[in-house]
């Protein structure tokens, strides 16, 4: 006994203690708290807390941050337009870029504070119940997660040479964190609590585009989270694999951009018809999933 006190490795323990677990274990334990969270989230009752809230400094502050919203999605598109045309590597394409990740950022600030007014203010007779409105609140919020790690994580591929950087995990997580909590939403939007906003012409919805809405984004986050742990661990990226890291998690959050234009701007025109309204959220991606194959072959073809 002695021995094995003073020489644990008499016992065979090993010499070096892994702290983080596997990968799969990691992610079954994100989706169980995804699940939970998902549950606490939408299913919970939401208590009425009375509190003196002054309505004009309400509306003011969600009336700014509507503006600013939308002018920066606006600024955004034109400068991402800038930056994909402009000669890849060139200092006009990093300009363009930079100045439209700050944009980005701005926009997706505005749309925090947006989103928690919305969270805050009634909605009238807009959802069917709580849950229903939750589930909307918690669609933004992915959208939103969503459009900051695409701009954050596509800047990191470009901004940082080194191939393995501790912010890969972090990155990773988020995104997986997203997928987790989308796939475990998808099922309540689409059949348990269906969500119907196609009364609403900002951000129109039938239960079956909402579900797809999820578990396509999920699918997505998912591979990328996937991807960004990979990377971490593999400490080997090329720089074709970078470009393509950078491409890809850009193109994503533009096109998301994009997608949300055409969605407040043609919604009113398509809110009225279900069996139209699927292309206001398919065209518009599958475009810009084009876009970006052309952009990754056009490059991989000026490095041959």
């Amino acid at each position: 006994m002695a021995v094995a006190t003073l020489y644990p490795q008499a016992l065979n323990l090993p010499a070096k203690i892994t702290m983080i677990p596997p990968i799969r274990t990691l992610i079954i334990g994100l989706l169980c708290l995804s699940l939970a969270i998902a549950t606490r989230l939408v299913l919970s009752p939401v208590q009425q807390i009375e509190a003196t809230v002054d309505l004009q400094t309400w509306i003011f502050y969600g009336s700014t941050s509507e503006h600013i919203h939308a002018i920066t999605a606006c600024i955004f598109l034109v400068l991402s337009t800038c930056a994909i045309i402009a000669k890849k590597t060139s200092k006009a394409h990093r300009l363009f870029g930079k100045l439209a990740i700050t944009t980005l950022l701005i926009t997706c600030v505005s749309a925090a504070v947006l989103l928690g007014y919305l969270a805050i203010q009634s909605s009238g007779n807009m959802f069917n119940s709580i849950v229903a409105r939750n589930e909307n609140m918690a669609i933004f919020l992915m959208l939103l997660s969503t459009g900051i790690y695409g701009g954050l994580a596509g800047y990191r591929w470009t901004a940082f040479s080194q191939s393995k950087h501790d912010i890969d995990v972090a990155f990773g997580f988020m995104a997986i964190t997203i997928s987790l909590l989308g796939i475990a939403m998808a099922p309540l939007v689409a059949f348990i609590n269906p969500l119907n906003t196609t009364n609403d012409t900002g951000f129109p919805l039938t239960p079956f585009m909402a579900g797809f809405l999820l578990i396509s984004q999920s699918v997505l986050m998912l591979s990328f989270g996937i991807d960004d742990l990979h990377s971490f661990h593999s400490g080997q990226i090329s720089y074709q694999q970078r470009i393509a890291k950078h491409v890809y998690r850009v193109m994503t959050a533009a096109g998301a951009a994009v997608t949300a234009v055409f969605i407040v701007h043609l919604g009113p025109a398509f809110a009225d018809n279900d069996q139209l309204l699927w292309a206001l959220y398919i065209i518009p991606p599958t475009i810009f999933a084009l876009l970006t194959s052309f952009i990754l072959s056009k490059h991989r073809l000026s490095k041959e």
